[in-house]
């Protein structure tokens, strides 16, 4: 399997191409002398101004401050003070988007938190996903695009074994017309299979 780090102009994108294109890609989370190696099999596009299910909707505040920039950073929020959510900037700074993580697959090493999920295996779900890999807070505005960073991610140089498909977003309330969440044919881990699916090929 050859493998290749997502550069910082990779994130440096809108959101919907990057949250298109990190589906199949491996996120490296490095914790002291433990590393563990998951693909990327759900996501979801969040703008800016221009979209009212945006964190940063209604402009710059000190819980988003994250998303505006640099892209390849993460922006990590408690969601209804339960639960961890991960995100990826995109876009230049001043730009404020980001790509949520919604689901992967386990590929190696072990979990640092035992999943909650069906599975010990299947990351389905934000919170899933981050309770699993011991995401937090304290991972706000940490920087991806380096090869020494604790979390990192990798483009994989082979096919997919299914299509990337879109569909409406999750548990929003405005902006559910767009078909901002990505995920990846036939994979056990994504959270929920919308009944009309699209394509992305």
């Amino acid at each position: 399997m050859t493998r290749e780090l997502l550069s910082r102009s990779f994130f440096n994108r809108p959101p919907d191409d990057v949250a298109r294109d990190l589906i199949g890609t491996m996120m490296l989370v490095c914790s002291r002398d433990e590393a563990v190696t998951v693909r990327i099999v759900e996501s979801e596009a969040y703008g800016g101004d221009d979209d009212p299910a945006s964190h940063a909707f209604r402009g710059r505040t000190p819980r988003n401050s994250t998303m505006f920039g640099p892209a390849g950073c993460l922006y990590v929020y408690r969601s209804y003070g339960v639960h961890w959510c991960m995100n990826v900037v995109t876009q230049g700074s001043d730009v404020a988007s980001a790509v949520l993580l919604r689901a992967a697959e386990l590929v190696s090493g072990e979990l640092l938190i035992p999943s909650t999920a069906n599975s010990s295996r299947l990351l389905r779900g934000p919170g899933n996903l981050t309770n699993a890999l011991n995401v937090t807070g304290d991972d706000n505005g940490r920087d991806c695009c380096g090869s020494d960073a604790r979390i990192t991610f990798d483009l994989v140089h082979e096919p997919l074994v299914g299509a990337v498909l879109s569909s409406p977003r999750v548990g929003i309330s405005r902006g559910r017309e767009r078909l901002s969440r990505y995920y990846l044919e036939g994979s056990p881990a994504v959270s929920k299979v919308p009944r009309v699916r699209n394509s992305m090929e």
